[in-house]
Protein backbone atom coordinates (compact mmCIF):
# COMPACT_ATOMS: atom_id res chain seq x y z
CA UNK A 1 0.00 0.00 0.00
CA UNK A 2 1.64 3.53 -0.78
CA UNK A 3 0.12 6.87 1.01
CA UNK A 4 0.87 9.57 -0.89
CA UNK A 5 1.12 13.25 0.64
CA UNK A 6 0.29 16.05 -2.26
CA UNK A 7 3.60 17.23 -4.24
CA UNK A 8 6.06 14.64 -2.08
CA UNK A 9 6.86 10.91 -2.75
CA UNK A 10 4.62 8.56 -1.84
CA UNK A 11 4.88 6.48 1.27
CA UNK A 12 5.89 2.31 1.43
CA UNK A 13 3.33 0.92 3.94
CA UNK A 14 4.83 -2.62 4.56
CA UNK A 15 2.83 -5.17 5.98
CA UNK A 16 4.93 -6.21 8.88
CA UNK A 17 7.31 -3.50 9.63
CA UNK A 18 6.21 -0.22 11.78
CA UNK A 19 6.09 2.73 8.86
CA UNK A 20 7.11 6.60 10.38
CA UNK A 21 5.87 9.52 8.84
CA UNK A 22 8.10 12.44 10.67
CA UNK A 23 8.42 15.77 10.46
CA UNK A 24 9.43 19.14 12.01
CA UNK A 25 7.08 21.02 10.19
CA UNK A 26 4.17 22.41 11.28
CA UNK A 27 2.25 22.23 8.82
CA UNK A 28 3.01 18.98 6.85
CA UNK A 29 2.37 17.74 10.66
CA UNK A 30 -1.20 19.27 10.45
CA UNK A 31 -1.51 18.08 6.87
CA UNK A 32 -1.18 13.78 7.23
CA UNK A 33 -3.26 13.99 11.04
CA UNK A 34 -6.60 15.93 8.92
CA UNK A 35 -5.79 13.48 5.80
CA UNK A 36 -5.87 10.18 8.39
CA UNK A 37 -9.27 11.65 9.96
CA UNK A 38 -10.51 12.18 7.00
CA UNK A 39 -11.02 15.78 7.16
CA UNK A 40 -7.95 16.52 4.17
CA UNK A 41 -7.45 15.94 0.67
CA UNK A 42 -3.93 16.45 0.49
CA UNK A 43 -3.38 12.16 1.63
CA UNK A 44 -4.40 9.83 -1.12
CA UNK A 45 -4.20 5.70 -0.49
CA UNK A 46 -3.16 3.57 -3.48
CA UNK A 47 -2.88 -0.96 -3.01
CA UNK A 48 -0.59 -2.65 -4.33
CA UNK A 49 -2.27 -2.57 -7.81
CA UNK A 50 -2.10 1.42 -8.00
CA UNK A 51 -6.16 1.70 -7.27
CA UNK A 52 -7.19 4.73 -5.45
CA UNK A 53 -8.51 3.34 -1.74
CA UNK A 54 -10.52 5.48 0.80
CA UNK A 55 -8.59 6.51 3.76
CA UNK A 56 -11.05 5.42 6.53
CA UNK A 57 -11.04 2.01 5.24
CA UNK A 58 -7.44 1.42 4.40
CA UNK A 59 -6.02 3.21 7.76
CA UNK A 60 -7.41 2.30 11.32
CA UNK A 61 -7.00 6.11 13.12
CA UNK A 62 -6.32 5.67 16.71
CA UNK A 63 -4.54 8.99 17.19
CA UNK A 64 -2.75 9.86 20.64
CA UNK A 65 -3.38 6.76 22.49
CA UNK A 66 -2.89 8.48 25.99
CA UNK A 67 -6.00 10.97 24.81
CA UNK A 68 -7.99 9.55 22.37
CA UNK A 69 -11.55 7.67 22.57
CA UNK A 70 -12.83 4.78 24.31
CA UNK A 71 -10.88 1.58 22.98
CA UNK A 72 -13.20 -0.27 24.67
CA UNK A 73 -16.64 1.53 23.16
CA UNK A 74 -14.24 1.29 19.65
CA UNK A 75 -13.27 -2.43 19.26
CA UNK A 76 -15.72 -4.52 21.55
CA UNK A 77 -18.35 -4.84 19.01
CA UNK A 78 -16.01 -6.16 16.28
CA UNK A 79 -14.34 -8.44 18.69
CA UNK A 80 -17.92 -10.01 20.16
CA UNK A 81 -19.02 -9.92 16.20
CA UNK A 82 -16.34 -12.03 15.66
CA UNK A 83 -16.53 -14.10 18.69
CA UNK A 84 -20.35 -14.75 17.44
CA UNK A 85 -19.31 -15.75 14.26
CA UNK A 86 -16.10 -18.75 15.46
CA UNK A 87 -17.99 -20.08 18.92
CA UNK A 88 -18.40 -23.55 18.82
CA UNK A 89 -21.96 -24.55 19.03
CA UNK A 90 -20.86 -26.59 22.71
CA UNK A 91 -19.81 -23.52 24.34
CA UNK A 92 -22.54 -21.56 22.52
CA UNK A 93 -25.12 -24.19 24.58
CA UNK A 94 -23.05 -23.82 27.90
CA UNK A 95 -24.31 -20.28 27.80
CA UNK A 96 -27.57 -20.71 26.66
CA UNK A 97 -28.31 -23.26 29.22
CA UNK A 98 -26.24 -20.79 31.96
CA UNK A 99 -28.99 -17.89 30.42
CA UNK A 100 -31.97 -19.80 30.97
CA UNK A 101 -31.38 -20.95 33.89
CA UNK A 102 -30.41 -17.17 35.42
CA UNK A 103 -34.20 -16.63 33.36
CA UNK A 104 -35.93 -18.95 35.63
CA UNK A 105 -34.31 -17.69 38.52
CA UNK A 106 -35.31 -14.20 37.85
CA UNK A 107 -39.18 -14.99 36.85
CA UNK A 108 -39.68 -17.01 39.95
CA UNK A 109 -38.60 -13.64 42.31
CA UNK A 110 -41.04 -12.09 40.01
CA UNK A 111 -44.15 -14.71 40.78
CA UNK A 112 -43.74 -12.89 44.37
CA UNK A 113 -44.69 -9.60 43.15
CA UNK A 114 -48.12 -11.34 41.67
CA UNK A 115 -47.89 -9.34 38.78
CA UNK A 116 -48.32 -10.62 35.27
CA UNK A 117 -44.44 -9.76 34.26
CA UNK A 118 -42.45 -12.40 32.04
CA UNK A 119 -39.38 -12.95 31.76
CA UNK A 120 -38.16 -13.95 27.83
CA UNK A 121 -35.35 -15.23 26.48
CA UNK A 122 -34.44 -14.51 22.96
CA UNK A 123 -31.64 -16.71 22.53
CA UNK A 124 -29.43 -13.85 21.81
CA UNK A 125 -25.95 -14.07 22.93
CA UNK A 126 -25.33 -10.51 22.36
CA UNK A 127 -27.70 -9.56 25.07
CA UNK A 128 -26.38 -12.73 27.09
CA UNK A 129 -22.38 -10.97 27.02
CA UNK A 130 -24.12 -7.26 27.21
CA UNK A 131 -25.57 -8.53 30.57
CA UNK A 132 -22.22 -9.78 31.59
CA UNK A 133 -20.40 -6.27 30.78
CA UNK A 134 -17.95 -7.86 28.63
CA UNK A 135 -14.97 -5.66 28.14
CA UNK A 136 -10.89 -5.28 27.80
CA UNK A 137 -9.37 -5.27 31.13
CA UNK A 138 -8.25 -1.57 31.61
CA UNK A 139 -5.37 -2.51 33.19
CA UNK A 140 -4.37 -4.04 30.30
CA UNK A 141 -4.67 -0.54 28.49
CA UNK A 142 -2.90 2.37 30.48
CA UNK A 143 0.35 1.74 28.37
CA UNK A 144 0.88 2.69 25.33
CA UNK A 145 2.91 -0.72 24.28
CA UNK A 146 0.39 -2.39 25.98
CA UNK A 147 -2.68 -0.90 23.94
CA UNK A 148 -0.88 -1.08 20.05
CA UNK A 149 0.07 -4.65 20.95
CA UNK A 150 -3.69 -5.32 21.74
CA UNK A 151 -5.20 -3.62 19.16
CA UNK A 152 -3.03 -5.32 16.17
CA UNK A 153 -4.33 -8.53 18.20
CA UNK A 154 -7.76 -7.21 17.62
CA UNK A 155 -6.80 -6.44 13.69
CA UNK A 156 -5.37 -10.07 13.16
CA UNK A 157 -8.01 -11.85 14.85
CA UNK A 158 -10.90 -9.90 13.37
CA UNK A 159 -9.39 -10.08 10.15
CA UNK A 160 -9.32 -6.40 9.84
CA UNK A 161 -7.22 -5.17 6.43
CA UNK A 162 -6.95 -1.76 7.93
CA UNK A 163 -3.49 -0.26 8.78
CA UNK A 164 -3.55 1.63 12.38
CA UNK A 165 -2.77 4.70 12.66
CA UNK A 166 -1.37 5.95 15.44
CA UNK A 167 1.03 9.72 16.58
CA UNK A 168 2.74 10.94 19.37
CA UNK A 169 4.61 7.42 20.04
CA UNK A 170 7.99 8.84 20.95
CA UNK A 171 6.55 10.64 23.72
CA UNK A 172 5.49 7.63 25.87
CA UNK A 173 7.81 4.77 24.22
CA UNK A 174 11.48 3.62 24.52
CA UNK A 175 13.72 2.65 21.88
CA UNK A 176 13.67 -1.08 23.60
CA UNK A 177 9.69 -0.74 23.25
CA UNK A 178 9.48 0.23 19.64
CA UNK A 179 12.10 -2.23 18.81
CA UNK A 180 10.26 -5.21 20.53
CA UNK A 181 6.72 -3.69 18.82
CA UNK A 182 8.90 -4.10 15.26
CA UNK A 183 9.37 -7.79 16.37
CA UNK A 184 6.21 -8.54 17.17
CA UNK A 185 5.14 -7.19 13.90
CA UNK A 186 6.92 -9.49 11.91
CA UNK A 187 5.16 -12.40 13.73
CA UNK A 188 1.78 -11.08 13.44
CA UNK A 189 2.80 -9.46 9.22
CA UNK A 190 0.78 -6.48 10.54
CA UNK A 191 1.75 -3.29 9.78
CA UNK A 192 1.54 0.66 11.71
CA UNK A 193 1.41 3.88 10.43
CA UNK A 194 3.10 6.69 13.41
CA UNK A 195 2.85 10.08 12.46
CA UNK A 196 5.61 12.09 14.51
CA UNK A 197 6.63 14.92 15.32
CA UNK A 198 10.32 15.66 15.76
CA UNK A 199 13.61 16.66 13.61
CA UNK A 200 16.20 13.98 12.04
CA UNK A 201 18.35 13.64 15.01
CA UNK A 202 15.80 11.16 16.50
CA UNK A 203 16.04 8.85 12.96
CA UNK A 204 18.40 6.28 15.14
CA UNK A 205 15.41 6.11 17.68
CA UNK A 206 13.23 4.30 14.86
CA UNK A 207 16.36 2.21 13.74
CA UNK A 208 13.94 -0.81 12.97
CA UNK A 209 11.48 1.16 11.02
CA UNK A 210 11.08 2.07 7.45
CA UNK A 211 11.57 6.08 8.06
CA UNK A 212 10.12 8.75 6.03
CA UNK A 213 10.91 12.17 7.01
CA UNK A 214 9.75 15.54 5.60
CA UNK A 215 11.85 18.73 6.91
CA UNK A 216 11.16 22.30 7.74
CA UNK A 217 11.64 23.51 4.20
CA UNK A 218 9.30 20.71 2.78
CA UNK A 219 12.21 18.68 1.37
CA UNK A 220 11.89 14.45 1.35
CA UNK A 221 14.33 12.29 2.62
CA UNK A 222 13.45 9.07 2.69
Amino acid sequence: MKLSYSTHKPFEIEDGKINVVATDNQVVYRDLILGLKGQSDLLKVFDDDLNFTEINKSFDWAGDLMIQQDINKKYMPIILKKLFTTMPDQQRNRIHEATTSLDNAIQESLYLADLPVKVTYDFDLKKALKFTDTHLNQQTLDDPYDIIKTIIKIHKMCELKSCLAICNVAHYMVADQVKGLSEFLQDVIQPILLIEFTDMKQASFYADCNFYYIDRDFVDWY
